[in-house]
This record gives structure tokens, sequence and C-alpha cells, in this order.
């Protein structure tokens, strides 16, 4: 795993853990090193949880454009439902976003 120079990540949550373990696991599986792009560094729009240490970004840019799909698809669903995995045309976001009662996030 590579992280992108000026990303930060002092402060992520440890809620993120997951995420960055699954994509590169999934990223290693597709012969790519996954680079994080994005953590909390930025501009981003109001309330986005990269703010909050409850996202990161990953590159995609290797990656035919066929397969961004089935490897976003792929990355929800090793992740589970607390998470919303996001493809844009750039790049792939990543965010913790439980739905819970019992979760008192920001």
């Amino acid at each position: 795993m590579k992280i992108k120079l000026g990303v930060i990540l002092a402060g992520l949550a440890i809620d993120m853990r997951p995420a960055l373990m699954e994509a590169d696991k999934l990223w290693a599986a597709e012969g790519q090193e996954l680079v994080v792009t994005c953590g909390l560094d930025g501009t981003h729009s109001a309330g986005s949880l990269h703010y909050y240490g409850l996202a990161l970004d990953f590159r995609t840019w290797y990656f035919p454009k066929a397969q961004h799909r089935r490897i976003a698809a792929e990355l929800q669903a090793k992740l589970g439902g607390d998470f919303d995995v996001v493809l844009h045309s750039s790049h792939l976001h990543c965010e913790f976003d439980p739905i819970t009662p019992d979760w008192d996030g920001p």
C-alpha cells in the first residue's frame, strides 16, 4: 500500500481500518498496489466524512474502465452495509457510514 504525497491520515478513525485492509487485498488480487489518494486532506462538500476521518479515496486510473464497477462492487460486498463505496470518474470513494441507532457518528 502506498499513501500519495500530501495525504493526511493522522486522525483517521479506526472504523476505516477494514476498508484499508480489504482494498489492499483486492487491489493486490487485481495485480496493482493500492494507492490512497485522499484522507483528511483536500476540499470536499460540506459534511463530508473525510473531515471526520471516516472516508478515504483510492486510485483507480490504472485499472481498465471495464474493471471499475466490478472492483467497487467487490469492495462493497466485502465491507458490508456499514460502508458506502462510491465510484467516481477519477477514484473510488469509501466511507464508514453506518445507519444504526447505537452509533453516535458526526
